[in-house]
């Protein structure tokens, strides 16, 4: 596979990592004052999509051997897009006093 061709989708798998991390992250949130056991928990939810995340920016390094690095770059700034795109988002459903940080 020409590894050029294959940054857009190295794009769309780091939405996808994103997503699921953060979304992750988000419903943990929400659900630890009414876990049973909130530390394992917050553990288990973080070490689970870190595993993910792992798992899927080495699938990126492996498949794109050529330019792994450029691949690794746009994956990740993939990444961080939606971590911004969420906050701001979740930003804007907070009442005003929460948001003034």
């Amino acid at each position: 596979m020409n590894s050029l061709l294959f940054l857009p989708v190295t794009f769309i798998l780091g939405i996808l990592l994103g997503n699921l991390y953060f979304r992750g992250l988000w419903m943990t949130v929400q659900k630890l004052p009414t876990a049973q056991n909130p530390i394992l928990l917050m553990f288990g939810s973080f070490f689970g999509r870190l595993a993910i995340a792992i798992a899927g920016f080495a699938l990126v390094l492996a498949i794109a051997q050529e330019y792994a690095i450029w691949h690794l770059l746009v994956g990740v700034g993939a990444f961080i897009w939606v971590r911004n795109r969420m906050i701001n988002k979740l930003q804007q459903k907070l009442p005003r006093r929460l948001n003034a940080y």
